[in-house]
């Protein structure tokens, strides 16, 4: 496995947690019911799957790589990917605060509107990491660098995020996929 296969692996979990969050938000404009908790829910797997696991394998470790790599053009499309990470920050800052007081059950409220912002930018931004950077990085990073970056992972997924804690998010997200998604 190359470190851009296990980014791509998160990946996939971040589009289901999109999926889930888009019908939800669909839920709340058509006015059906949504569960607080699972609201909640969500909001831990932005801080802590996305942000503190996936952006921080790449912050942290990818992002430094390429860029000592000296790859023409990846230094642009970091900076571009950076910035988009804390734009989405900003979002689920948002998120949470209209989650924690309670303000999102209804059409038009700032959570409905925070997380259609935040699965577009998360999107565009998947595909950007897709099409654009971890092709550099298989291509430019060398099989030492790779495993290197393998090995940081792990770390950030034991040491950071708990041992045991990305398999609780996959467990959750299959939960709420089967209650909030319907078909596959």
């Amino acid at each position: 496995m190359r470190p851009a296969d296990d980014l791509k692996e998160e990946h996939r979990a971040v589009k289901l947690m999109l999926r889930i969050l888009d019908s939800i938000c669909t839920n709340i404009e058509s006015g059906k019911s949504v569960e607080q908790e699972h609201l909640e829910r969500l909001v831990e797997f932005m801080k802590v799957f996305v942000d503190r696991c996936h952006h921080a394998k790449e912050e942290v470790y990818l992002f430094p790589e390429i860029k000592k790599a000296g790859i023409p053009g990846a230094e642009e499309l970091i900076g571009s990917l950076l910035k988009e990470h804390k734009q989405g920050r900003e979002r689920v800052s948002r998120i949470e605060e209209a989650v924690s007081r309670k303000e999102w059950n209804r059409k038009g409220s700032a959570m409905v509107e925070n997380s259609r912002a935040y699965i577009q930018l998360l999107t565009l931004h998947i595909e950007k990491e897709e099409d654009d950077l971890f092709p550099i990085a298989d291509t430019y990073l060398g099989p030492g660098v790779q495993e290197k970056l393998l090995d940081s992972f792990e770390v950030i997924e034991n040491e950071e995020i708990g041992a045991g804690k990305h398999e609780e998010f996959h467990m959750l997200l299959h939960s709420l996929r089967d209650i909030y998604v319907k078909s596959e």
